[in-house]
């Protein structure tokens, strides 16, 4: 939990880097940004040989309450509980009741775990019972996960499985998820999961850093869509069944090698944001022309699209491709095309 600087008016919040046993604390935002909660979660890779690692009394519920009780007045009393843990076997149950009631007012939650990390901590049987999520009125969730591929799928699937209940409640609305080397049967079983818990998500970003297209229309409650890296065909296809979606926005994105024989007629009938920003390479371009060719966008209010320029005969396409999806988006009257601004005519 961050605590406030009387002299500065700045926030803190802390971050556990387990590979060392130490609690850091860094100037974070402002309480305002922050709504004065919130959380940092460094796991990184712990040595596989470490006996107490794989401890059985390494658990779960222990690593979490610790987690969610570090505030700037008790760094030091958290190092030493952190240290003596595998000889004292965990908390009170008082201390541990303390530690869920300060839990429950945290509103952001931002988790950053390796791949080893996450296997050594979910797999831990929980010696504390735990009903509901322990941040149930968490409205904003940050999730970066790196390097699952080189373990195995099911067991990553079964790992994943019981945290995010314990942590996400049915008031979250706000989903940030970062993949890098994640199998495909984990990204989906994350993203059902989190729909399961939270259907109402209404914002989400998603850095797909992967040779997958997730699942991004299974948030059939969002409002705003920011993908970056690879999204289907299908995929895009799909996301027009999205009733409430209002705005999109690609980044770096691509469709894949197929762009050219795939029909892209989809329409969106609600968006009223919609922006695209690629890499400057030949593909990417025929990807805004594979977009544009396709998508209609009736109620789109708000363009903006950068594209490669080097090659003329491709920004010949694309502008007039361009040119005739701005006339068929009937609420639009202009766009910010590579930086100018272009009037429907």
């Amino acid at each position: 939990m961050p605590t406030e600087d009387s002299q500065s008016g700045r926030s803190y919040a802390c971050a556990l880097d387990l590979p060392e046993i130490r609690l850091q604390i860094f100037r974070q935002l402002s309480t305002r940004d922050l709504l004065n909660a919130a959380l940092v979660c460094k796991a990184w890779t712990w040595p596989a040989t470490d006996t107490a690692w794989r401890s059985s009394k390494f658990r779960l519920s222990w690593l979490l309450a610790s987690l969610l009780n570090c505030t700037a007045g008790d760094m030091q009393r958290g190092i030493g509980l952190y240290r003596n843990f595998f000889k004292v076997g965990g908390v009170t149950p008082e201390e541990w009741d303390s530690r869920l009631q300060r839990a429950g007012k945290i509103t952001h939650l931002i988790v950053d775990l390796s791949w080893k990390a996450t296997v050594r901590i979910i797999t831990t049987e929980l010696s504390d019972p735990i009903h509901g999520p322990i941040c149930p009125h968490l409205l904003s969730f940050e999730l970066d996960i790196d390097g699952l591929e080189s373990s195995h799928e099911n067991a990553d699937r079964e790992r994943w499985t019981p945290l995010l209940p314990l942590l996400v409640g049915p008031d979250l609305e706000k989903l940030s998820l970062s993949f890098y080397a994640v199998m495909e049967r984990v990204v989906q079983d994350i993203i059902q999961t989190l729909t399961r818990i939270a259907p109402q998500i209404h914002t989400v970003r998603i850095i797909n850093s992967t040779k997958h297209s997730p699942d991004y229309f299974a948030f059939t409650h969002v409002k705003w869509l920011t993908v970056r890296g690879h999204i289907s065909h299908q995929t895009w296809q799909r996301l027009a069944s999205c009733p409430r979606l209002e705005g999109i926005s690609l980044l770096r994105s691509h469709l894949g090698h197929n762009i050219k024989t795939q029909p892209y007629s989809v329409t969106f009938p609600h968006v009223k944001s919609f922006s695209v920003d690629l890499l400057q390479a030949r593909r990417d371009a025929e990807f805004a022309l594979a977009l544009l060719q396709g998508a209609t966008m009736p109620e789109l209010q708000n363009l903006e699209i950068n594209y490669p320029t080097y090659d003329g005969t491709t920004l010949e396409a694309v502008s007039s491709e361009l040119l005739r999806f701005m006339h068929r988006s009937l609420l639009l009257k202009e766009g910010v095309i590579n930086g100018r601004v272009i009037q429907k005519g």
